[in-house]
């Protein structure tokens, strides 16, 4: 009788049949079933488990990109000539609707989220479902795994099961079934405490020969915390669809007009592709009338319910958090390379979040019916603490510098907060994925500055949004300034609040979005994918200076994660630095990627393809392509949404006014998730994570991590 050590059975003989010598087989081989715990169902892994087969190669050994890989694998429309959006339609294959509207809008609909409740959370209790049933989870801190075990040789006949939990007291079991069968343990128990968790399988071959394995699960719980660089914003989990036939004008005259391409208001013109165009005419969602042959009129109840009910569907609509997002990924990855561990994620990352108003304090919600979003350190706090909110009777103040959005005025505040105490936390936080900082010092009022000549037509929205929305890197450089302080607020109550040592944090530094297919600064082409709005008119000169700006940010935040490289403040807030990992090996591959870069093979076709979709006159089609047949997760050289793609993709309209309002064209293109990275890029940044967060969770307790072999 042989006793396999923790994985390095199915390591020895993928290792073994690689280097094509001699392989002595593995004795029992065993996998986690469903790994990845935010999933309730088992197919909504298998989907990613059979992508990341297919595109991992080697054994062992996952090729660098592999994250990347499996996303082109799982949201490369199905279609012949996928070069074009019009090319992919006319070539469409059985799967293209399904797949053009990508992987993420099979598998939100069964999350350990409550995407329908006000406000949004994570599920205290999941469901999930396995091969042998369901069973309730607490979703911070499980007690038990399903796992799934087998004969690393296959045998005829019958073997007889049985299985011991390791912690003294528990119940044998025994089975028999065909050899060829894997076993199935619905509930193998899992503690913190390892001498607590796992069975231990014996098997009886009909030969009489005797196997055995010891079979610890490793759970690992993941935290993602920050803004819309990690939230996945730009990248709802289904995009939003669009008719083929129809329009909408953004006109509050259309309250009153019935929504019909043939029954025009007097003196508007059809919007065309090439020619003069009315800017207020723009692609229409495909609502629930034209399915049934109807035309809702667009002052109704019936349009505005028709209208909602098609809007783009987030993992949590008020952060436009999105299954896109990287820290999602990377939890993933996680779990998919390493079949004996299980994954507990968390994010909470939101559009719009800053240190002050987003991590310590509540902030304003992207969207739906709560106007604000609860703090980030507060709604985890509640989730680890087992008496939730009740339980958290630890205080903190935090020293934090104020600011009003466009104001160079600074006011220093006392922060205060209420945390867990440690003994009262379900479980320590063995990963925190962290992008924080690019609104601290304005991303957005900076993207306006680079992208309009004025606020002035923008005014209405600055009123809806509150505080200034467009200001220069002048303004923003004074913000730069408090970026340390704000930092070191960050760092203590991380280890304050939830005892994360700050080398357990990987953040990720912002990626490059000004250089076009040919390094030079956007601009060249000022109105590239942004003809979604008149007003809307890339600088060349603006963008250098933003650009210049940003090269000052990433060295201020390398500083303030390592206070001791060249160039560095001797008198930093944080000293020698945060000690968080910063992220920064990802920016060489967006270089010349651009928001308005075009592919350099067919940057004609590209270019043309980047316009907005228009109704011609003279064919009475849209031009260059049915907005239908829009590409929101196929593969593209610019790796940032343009407020055209932003329109098509997330298409964001803003409550509590007219849905015809001529604010709204304008509104949709900015805050849809322009300027943000597509889903393919969080999975090239996830790529580069992974070398960072695979060192972390290696070194966790201080013991090697267990290798492992394609899914065994």
């Amino acid at each position: 009788m042989r006793r396999v050590l923790l994985g390095s059975s199915g390591v020895f003989l993928a290792l073994s049949i690689v280097c094509g010598v001699p392989a002595q087989a593995a004795d029992l081989v065993w996998e986690v079933e469903s790994p990845f715990r935010l999933f309730k169902p088992v197919k909504s892994f298998a989907l990613h488990e059979a992508a990341y087969k297919a595109v991992a190669g080697e054994p062992g050994k996952p090729p660098a990109d592999v994250v990347w890989r499996t996303e082109r694998r799982l949201n490369d429309p199905d279609c012949r000539d996928a070069s074009t959006p019009a090319t992919c339609a006319a070539t469409r294959r059985a799967r293209f609707e399904q797949s053009r509207l990508g992987w993420a809008a099979q598998t939100v609909a069964a999350l350990c989220y409550e995407t329908g409740s006000n406000p949004k959370r994570y599920s205290a209790q999941c469901e999930r479902q396995f091969s042998w049933g369901k069973a309730k989870e607490d979703y911070i801190l499980p007690d038990a795994h399903t796992v799934n075990i087998g004969l690393g040789q296959p045998a005829d006949g019958e073997c007889i099961w049985n299985w011991q939990p390791r912690k003294p007291g528990g119940k044998s079991e025994t089975r028999k079934q065909a050899c060829k069968t894997k076993l199935t343990i619905a509930r193998v128990p899992f503690s913190l405490d390892k001498a607590q968790s796992g069975v231990t399988v014996a098997v009886k071959l009909p030969d009489g020969k005797e196997l055995t394995e010891t079979v610890v699960v490793e759970d690992l719980f993941v935290v993602a915390l920050g803004d819309s660089f990690a939230s996945g914003e730009s990248n709802p989990d289904r995009p939003v669809t669009f008719s083929a036939s129809r329009e909408m004008y953004y006109d509050p005259r259309m309250e009153q007009v019935a929504s019909n391409k043939k029954k025009q208001p007097e003196n508007y013109a059809v919007a065309n592709f090439g020619e003069a165009h009315d800017p207020k005419v723009l692609p229409k969602r495909k609502l629930e009338d034209e399915e049934k042959g109807l035309s809702y009129a667009t002052g109704s109840r019936e349009f505005k319910a028709a209208f909602e009910q098609r809007n783009a569907r987030w993992f949590s609509a008020d952060c436009h958090r999105s299954q896109y997002g990287y820290p999602f990924r990377v939890g993933l990855q996680l779990a998919l390379e390493n079949r004996h561990r299980s994954i507990t994620l968390v994010s909470l990352a939101c559009s719009g979040a800053e240190v002050t108003e987003g991590l310590f304090l509540d902030m304003a919600s992207r969207e739906g019916d709560q106007p604000t979003v609860r703090a980030q350190f507060d709604q985890l706090s509640d989730l680890i603490c087992r008496d939730g909110s009740a339980g958290r009777t630890a205080g903190g103040s935090y020293s934090l510098p104020f600011y009003k959005s466009g104001s160079t005025g600074i006011e220093t505040r006392q922060v205060s907060q209420r945390w867990c105490p440690p003994s009262q936390r379900k479980r320590p936080i063995d990963l925190a994925l962290l992008s924080i900082g690019g609104n601290d010092v304005g991303f957005g009022a900076l993207a306006l500055y680079s992208m309009t000549e004025s606020a002035s037509d923008l005014a209405p929205i600055a009123g809806l949004i509150g505080g200034q929305i467009r200001y220069s890197p002048a303004v923003s450089r004074v913000y730069l300034a408090q970026l340390d302080k704000r930092m070191k607020a960050v760092k203590d109550a991380m280890r304050d609040g939830f005892g994360i040592e700050p080398g357990r944090v990987v953040q990720t530094a912002y990626e490059p979005i000004d250089q076009d297919e040919t390094g030079a600064a956007c601009g060249v082409q000022p109105t590239l994918g942004m003809d979604v709005h008149p007003n809307l008119k890339l600088s060349r000169e603006r963008v250098a200076e933003t650009a210049a700006f940003f090269k000052d940010f990433v060295k201020t935040l390398e500083c303030t994660s390592n206070g001791r490289r060249a160039g560095c403040s001797a008198n930093l807030a944080t000293g020698a630095g945060t000690g968080f990992t910063l992220v920064t090996d990802h920016h060489a591959k967006f270089a010349k990627r651009g928001v308005c870069a075009r592919n350099p093979r067919n940057a004609i076709a590209d270019g043309m393809s980047m316009a907005m979709p228009r109704l011609s006159r003279a064919e009475d089609a849209f031009k260059p392509y049915s907005p239908d047949a829009t590409l929101p997760y196929g593969a593209k050289w610019r790796l940032f949404r343009t407020p055209n793609d932003a329109f098509l993709t997330a298409n964001t309209h803003r409550a509590g006014i007219s849905l015809f309002d001529i604010i709204q064209p304008v509104y949709v293109g900015l805050y849809s998730g322009a300027v943000h990275p597509t889903a393919e890029a969080h999975a090239i940044v996830a790529d580069h994570v992974m070398t960072h967060a695979r060192k972390v969770v290696d070194q966790k307790g201080g013991e090697a991590a267990p290798q492992t072999i394609g899914g065994r």
